[in-house]
């Protein structure tokens, strides 16, 4: 373990698997508590490993925050509501060791999705628990990545742990009456995570890998609980297996973006891309047909294709009318508007996207104008190309879209 990345990246997950393993214990109205545990625990593992890194840093993690916490529940006992199972000392250490091993970790992070994800709270407050609790994130790095302030966060946290405290303790998935409409929010809210990984807010870090892994891996511990394996739910981990395994081309060595004609597809991952295969096979089950089985459905075109040229468009237009027809999105009929000008030719792709021209969502968004500055440019406009470019650039949200579109102008 080399550098200080692995080290970070240890200590983000671990704090996901410790505050909802100790939540499932304390019960939703101790999670201050469980935070401040599993805090002290990682402020002893920075103190002690300045001089050199345990042969098993994980289980050292774990078993300070075993010895911590009984610690302090044994301090706060007389103060605190705790669950009947911690009467004893015998009762206290065993539950703690077994909330904490290795077997419970899933069980504890699903029930925390379900109980955050919470109908009575609205998706940003969703998203921002999942990223600080299920994601380790702190606070600060939340409201980076929204280009929020850090009391805004600290209002949705708090928000979400009021909220939580009603509970008596954190549900089991299988007995949840409203099980369906929490899943729906649940997977909305991963689907934001995702895509904040992919291409987020956050200007000077705008792709983000690890929170694209942390979404596919809370997708996929979605399918590990009777309740919650459905047929989307695999749809939505084929869309994110697909998109990961473009990752390592979508930023060149200089952090700018490279447009998927550019991208070379001998580094996609492909054992990802199978990965997403499999999850797009089983679901296939039932009759539903999803937001998500569309997007998976688009993702999987491009992943499978030797080239741009080489894609079936003829689908992925299919796919996107589906899509256009149920969203009425304008982001979904641009999209929509560039599948058409691979199939149809550029002049029709044209007439869709200049047709969208008013949309007031579109007007400020700088792929947009990328995208018709794009087809100017192969039609060999290369006046409108350069006005168009221009305006995306204008609008661009970070230094690596910004240098892109620069970088097409100097092409011309």
């Amino acid at each position: 373990m080399s550098g200080t990345e692995p080290v970070e990246d240890l200590v983000r997950k671990e704090y996901a698997h410790m505050v909802s393993a100790l939540t499932r214990v304390l019960g939703p109205s101790n999670l201050p508590l469980a935070e401040d545990v599993v805090h002290d625990a990682l402020v002893s593992a920075m103190h002690a490993w300045r001089f050199g890194m345990p042969q098993d840093p994980k289980a050292w993690l774990v078993r300070t925050a075993h010895n911590r916490a009984i610690d302090i529940i044994r301090r706060e006992r007389r103060h605190r509501s705790l669950l009947p199972e911690l009467a004893t000392a015998t009762a206290l250490t065993s539950t703690i060791e077994a909330a904490l091993a290795p077997a419970a970790e899933s069980a504890g992070q699903l029930a925390m999705m379900f109980a955050v994800c919470d109908p009575g709270l609205n998706r940003e407050t969703h998203v921002t628990m999942i990223l600080r609790w299920l994601c380790g994130l702190s606070p600060k790095e939340i409201g980076q990545a929204f280009l929020v302030d850090t009391r805004t966060i600290d209002r949705r946290l708090h928000r979400g742990r009021g909220r939580l405290r009603r509970l008596g303790r954190l549900p089991d998935v299988d007995d949840l009456p409203d099980a369906g409409t929490r899943r729906d929010s649940v997977l909305r809210a991963l689907y934001l995570l995702f895509n904040e990984g992919y291409h987020g807010s956050n200007p000077h870090d705008p792709v983000r890998p690890f929170l694209c892994e942390d979404a596919l891996r809370l997708t996929e511990l979605l399918l590990d609980a009777t309740a919650t394996a459905q047929p989307d739910v695999h749809a939505l981990a084929a869309l994110f297996c697909f998109d990961t395994a473009r990752l390592p081309t979508r930023l060149d060595e200089h952090g700018v973006f490279v447009p998927l004609e550019d991208q070379d597809r001998g580094r996609w991952d492909r054992a990802r891309i199978e990965r997403g295969l499999t999850h797009l096979a089983r679901s296939a089950a039932g009759d539903h047909l999803s937001r998500w089985h569309l997007e998976a459905g688009i993702a999987c075109e491009h992943a499978i294709a030797p080239s741009v040229r080489e894609t079936d468009w003829d689908r992925i237009v299919g796919f996107y009318q589906i899509l256009a027809e149920r969203s009425r999105s304008p982001v979904v009929a641009l999209n929509r508007g560039l599948a058409v000008a691979e199939r149809d030719g550029l002049d029709a792709g044209r007439r869709e996207l200049i047709a969208l021209a008013g949309e007031p969502k579109l007007s400020r968004y700088p792929f947009y104008w990328a995208a018709r500055a794009d087809l100017e440019r192969r039609a060999g406009s290369h006046t409108a190309a350069r006005e168009l470019y221009s305006r995306a650039i204008a609008l661009s949200r970070s230094p690596a879209e910004r240098t892109s579109f620069e970088r097409r102008i100097e092409n011309l």
